[in-house]
């Protein structure tokens, strides 16, 4: 009987992770969140839902674990069919490193993506078996609104630099600017997308300053920002294009939708964490009621296996 207890808590415990966006093994929010970085290298476990997209063992792209099985990333990184020889490799900062390499099974295009303008720049790698999460693999949450106001404190990622590709990941702190300041940088931008400029406060710049000049985050990885004071951690733009200062962004919130469709559609349905909305929060809601119910079964059995025990 106790065998059949310890055997039930523990089938509520397995594949449980900390919770998207979180990153245990690093400092808190308060020590980190807000400190000027850029172009320096990543601690382990600093930024543990970013991936590296390769091909022929080297990297092509940056991506974002949302789900055990689901890699977010942008669709100007693939041609129309998935690469034979693609891998995704997990919880890396160093490249030189043997890697934890994942096969993609299926690749999505936004079906309306336009190569062109870089519209609707957005893609779904399916894994064909699924990440196991740790401190170092946490996936990212998604944005429950599109407001830019509300995100701060903003970075990418990336191992690409702008004399050759780094080793060693490196981070570049961003925030989102508004359409009319992006048109002076990128005249060609079109509606629909975001942008985000690199930050520099009075006295920092140069290499490993905050001026970015010592790294280039990659196509295809997240702009990920906090909300206010939290130590949730959102994907609120998805790298596309631009210069080197000057990035343009997929929003990830006007995306969320077909995100849902599509993995739907696979037979691997991912569900937004976090959004406020009717339909999500009951499918929470549900999720939660049925850990309470097992949960109280559990403790039921427990109580009954020591009382039978008992004289």
């Amino acid at each position: 009987m106790l065998l059949l207890t310890l055997s039930c808590l523990a089938s509520l415990t397995s594949g449980v992770h900390p919770g998207c966006g979180l990153r245990p093994s690093y400092e808190s929010f308060q020590k980190t969140g807000k400190r000027i970085g850029t172009g320096i290298d990543i601690k382990p476990g600093e930024f543990p839902w970013l991936v590296s997209i390769q091909s022929h063992g080297k990297h092509i792209c940056g991506g974002t674990i949302i789900s055990a099985l689901w890699i977010l990333t942008a669709a100007h990184c693939f041609a129309d069919e998935l690469p034979p020889d693609l891998t995704v490799a997990a919880g890396a900062v160093n490249l030189s490193i043997p890697l934890e390499e994942h096969n993609p099974d299926s690749l999505i295009l936004h079906e309306e993506f336009n190569r062109t303008s870089l519209q609707n720049d957005i893609a779904l790698i399916l894994l064909s078996s699924p990440i196991e999460f740790s401190t170092k693999k946490i996936p990212i949450c998604l944005p429950f609104v599109y407001d830019t106001g509300t995100w701060k404190h903003c970075w990418a990622a990336g191992w690409e630099s702008t004399s050759a590709a780094s080793r060693v990941l490196q981070k570049t702190r961003m925030k989102l600017i508004s359409m009319e300041k992006c048109l002076k940088q990128i005249p060609h931008l079109v509606g629909g997308m975001m942008c985000a400029e690199t930050e520099q406060r009075e006295g920092e710049g140069g290499e490993g300053g905050g001026g970015g000049r010592g790294c280039q985050v990659d196509s295809g990885g997240p702009l990920v920002c906090s909300y206010w004071n939290t130590m949730k951690w959102f994907q609120v733009g998805i790298i596309s294009g631009g210069k080197p200062n000057h990035r343009i962004l997929t929003p990830v919130y006007s995306y969320q939708d077909w995100i849902e469709k599509e993995t739907a559609i696979r037979g691997k349905p991912f569900f937004i964490e976090g959004v406020d909305s009717g339909a999500r929060l009951r499918v929470a809601r549900s999720r939660a009621g049925t850990q309470v119910v097992s949960l109280g079964y559990c403790l039921l059995l427990f109580i009954f296996s020591i009382a039978i025990k008992l004289p």
